[in-house]
């Protein structure tokens, strides 16, 4: 007959080192806390352990009262006695220093959470802020920084507070110890024992609700993301207009719902296990108590002893039982900053090199596009295949192509959102690798499609273009000139102060034409050398399109261009035309030479003159 028994050290070995790994997690917390307010530390610290010794010299003055009492009255001895006036004072001086240092804490916490709060929280963004594009593209990282975003903003503060707290009932619970050894030590050994099952059940029940929410991640965020559709002006309009909101509030309130089904289900069997845990610790507690009052009633101990040490058992009882709760907690909170730090450990890919090349002033060779490759992350198919293209200073360069075609890659490619897998694209002989991110950067001016509208004023969303030079009013009325933004400017009734976008009060509407001027503005703010521009005509009508032609060669003179449209009325301006086709170049040449033999480019340039010119039914 096989044996059911199953051996419970592996398991329990497991939680053990487990929990070891976790805890690790404290003294990374603390260091962080120290570089947030390492003064505002120390003073908490201090208080802490102050204010912890307090009622435990409350105890003892109560006990030497009751005693000096009963001396009293043993002696016949009317009114205070010196001894016992002292004694009377010293207790009002422990209250009233109780007070003004809990006080004192509380402000000390205060700036402490305050200083920590915002050193963890800048901590978040500056990492989000270094990794690369494909991160955001991926819908593991989304879930890893959605945890990141909800643990980082509460639980390091939790676990600061926590450990203070800790710290306070360790010193406390030393100080009872020094008191009760002289009683009786087996009885602090009852009280341990009684209590040790609530740290059992706090670690099992913190491991649970853990991964109950870690596993709901996705659902959460998806929850969310109703939540944002129904509240966010963007999507104002089409929810009404196709009737979504009830739709989407009943799914937001079926997954809400599952959330708390399960939930509750967990808060249920913790309760039960903690009513069993709480009689045992009952138990063990008038265990102590009646052998405190054995001893009593024997002559063997005073009356201020059975003061002393009844009031010593609850508090210790109650300590040892708070830091068990606390060391569980802290195991559960450690489950939650480990989320944290999760985001903080994740290493960019796309990095500065450590002695990087200066980035040449003005550029000689021109780029050079050598056998480039790419595959997306996650994609078995490649974007781009064996890229060649020299491009000169000065040049316009149109790139054409279907959807998909990888246009758009092949200018996240140049900008260093994404590294190269195969071949390399050089800048007078120099590998972007070897250049500085923040050097490469500010060389390329950039209007992408989806650009950024940015809920600020009409002179941030240019000055952006240009950091260094956002406040100089010359360049910023310069650059929206040569973008035909001038015209929207001068409509609002505060100009260039002016906020875009209805997230703030006062804010002005702006229509999607009306924004592409200020996004190309913004690309015409920087003196890079290289100008990228990703469907710059999109949304603005055919006189704005036609003025901004007028304007085109004035505006990118001197620069690298690159242009992707479209609209082959904008395509014409470029030098050269590069036609992408799944990924590779199929024809280069100006717009007279491809017309000239009929190609791709010649097809798609028919079709859409067909749309502009016949079709009409009429």
């Amino acid at each position: 007959m096989r044996s059911t028994f199953h051996n419970p050290l592996p398991r329990l070995r497991r939680y053990y080192q487990e929990i070891l790994s976790l805890l690790g997690n404290t003294p990374r917390l603390i260091q962080l806390v120290w570089s947030a307010a390492p003064v505002w530390l120390i003073l908490n610290i201090g208080l802490t352990l102050i204010s912890a010794l307090i009622p435990v010299a409350q105890l003892y003055v109560g006990k030497l009262v009751i005693d000096q009492v009963l001396l009293s009255l043993a002696n016949g001895t009317v009114g205070f006695t010196p001894e016992l006036s002292l004694l009377v004072i010293a207790g009002f001086g422990l209250l009233l220093l109780r007070e003004v240092l809990t006080q004192l804490s509380g402000y000390v916490n205060r700036i402490l959470s305050d200083q920590f709060l915002l050193h963890a929280n800048v901590q978040l963004l500056q990492q989000a802020m270094r990794l690369d594009l494909a991160h955001y593209e991926s819908s593991e990282f989304h879930d890893v920084l959605n945890r990141a975003q909800q643990s980082g903003s509460n639980y390091p503060l939790r676990v600061v507070e926590l450990l203070s707290r800790l710290l306070g009932s360790m010193t406390r619970l030393l100080g009872l110890l020094t008191l009760l050894l002289r009683f009786n030590p087996g009885v602090m050994a009852l009280l341990l024992v009684s209590v040790l099952p609530t740290f059992w059940v706090g670690i099992r029940y913190s491991r649970r609700r853990f991964w109950m929410n870690r596993r709901q991640t996705p659902s959460r965020r998806l929850a969310d993301y109703f939540y944002k559709v129904l509240t966010d002006p963007q999507y104002v309009k089409e929810v009404r207009l196709f009737n979504l909101g009830q739709h989407m509030v009943n799914q937001y309130r079926t997954i809400r719902q599952e959330f708390n089904q399960e939930s509750r289900r967990l808060a249920g069997q913790q309760s039960l296990a903690q009513l069993s845990i709480e009689l045992l610790g009952g138990i063990g507690f008038y265990g102590a108590y009646g052998l405190v009052l054995w001893q009593t009633i024997g002559g063997l101990v005073t009356l201020g002893d059975l003061t002393l040490y009844t009031g010593a058992f609850q508090q210790a009882q109650a300590l040892i039982e708070s830091i068990l709760l606390s060391l569980a907690t802290l195991y559960e909170y450690n489950l939650y900053v480990s989320q944290y730090f999760e985001l903080l450990d994740i290493s960019p890919q796309v990095r500065s090199p450590q002695s990087p090349q200066p980035f040449p002033k003005p550029m000689g060779q021109g780029l050079s596009f050598q056998d480039v490759s790419f595959t997306y992350p996650g994609s078995e198919q490649p974007t781009l295949k064996e890229i060649n293209l020299t491009v000169a200073l000065g040049e316009c360069i149109a790139l054409v192509g279907v959807n998909g075609s990888g246009k758009t890659t092949l200018l996240k490619l140049l900008t260093r959102l994404y590294d190269i897998e195969q071949g390399q694209i050089v800048i007078d002989g120099v590998p972007l690798q070897q250049f500085a991110l923040g050097d490469l950067r500010s060389q390329i001016g950039i209007l992408f499609q989806d650009f950024a509208r940015y809920a600020l004023d009409v002179q941030d969303n240019i000055g952006f273009g240009n950091l260094p030079q956002r406040q100089d009013m010359d360049l910023v009325t310069q650059a929206a000139k040569g973008a035909g933004a001038t015209d929207v400017i001068d409509q609002l009734d505060d100009g260039y102060q002016t906020i875009l976008g209805k997230m703030f009060s006062g804010g002005v509407d702006l229509s999607g034409g009306q924004w592409q001027k200020i996004g190309l503005a913004r690309a015409f703010m920087s003196d890079a050398q290289i100008l990228i521009l990703d469907e710059p005509t999109a949304a603005v009508d055919a006189i704005a399109e036609h003025d901004l032609f007028q304007r085109f060669r004035q505006l990118t003179q001197g620069k690298m261009t690159f242009l992707v449209s479209h609209r082959f009325s904008t395509v014409r301006m470029a030098d050269r035309i590069v036609v992408l086709e799944q990924g590779k170049i199929t024809e280069v040449g100006t717009h007279a030479e491809l017309m000239a033999h009929p190609g791709r480019y010649a097809e798609m340039f028919d079709l859409q003159a067909e749309s502009y010119l016949g079709n009409t039914g009429h």
